[in-house]
């Protein structure tokens, strides 16, 4: 066979797939109302505010992250589902810059601005919001 013969049974492949993953995607079930996008917080007994972030659907999960001004907060990332790259978690407006892993998988901060905040991984492939109100 020819290459671009080749290179044309691998595209379509390719786009088969992304299909594929696509519905996938838009027929799964969701949890709860609002699509199991965003969760609780809760708190700790050092009146931190406490949100646990893991992975679903090929993102962040919860994908949004409610939190209060000028709280403490700890983000606990479950490392047994967020690997590979979305382990590097970025939120460069709340000064977050973290590499977790099992043994160091606590972000904590004070959110110290009001608004709504990306963060993503290191590339920029996972992506969430931080709302702080």
């Amino acid at each position: 066979m020819e290459t671009g013969k080749i290179l044309g049974i691998i595209g379509i492949m390719l786009m088969f797939i992304f299909a594929i993953v696509a519905a996938k995607n838009f027929f799964s079930s969701t949890d709860g109302v609002n699509g199991g996008i965003v969760k609780d917080v809760k708190a700790d007994a050092g009146n931190a505010q406490v949100v646990e972030l893991s992975y679903k659907n090929y993102n962040y999960f919860p994908e949004i992250l409610n939190l209060k001004y000028n709280v403490p907060a700890k983000i606990i990332v479950d490392t047994n589902k967020v690997k590979g790259c979305f382990a590097g978690i970025v939120a460069p407006e709340l000064g977050i810059r973290k590499f977790v892993k099992g043994s160091d998988n606590i972000i904590s901060f004070i959110p110290n601005k009001k608004g709504t905040f990306i963060f993503s991984c290191a590339m920029g492939m996972g992506r969430g919001k931080i709302i702080v109100s």
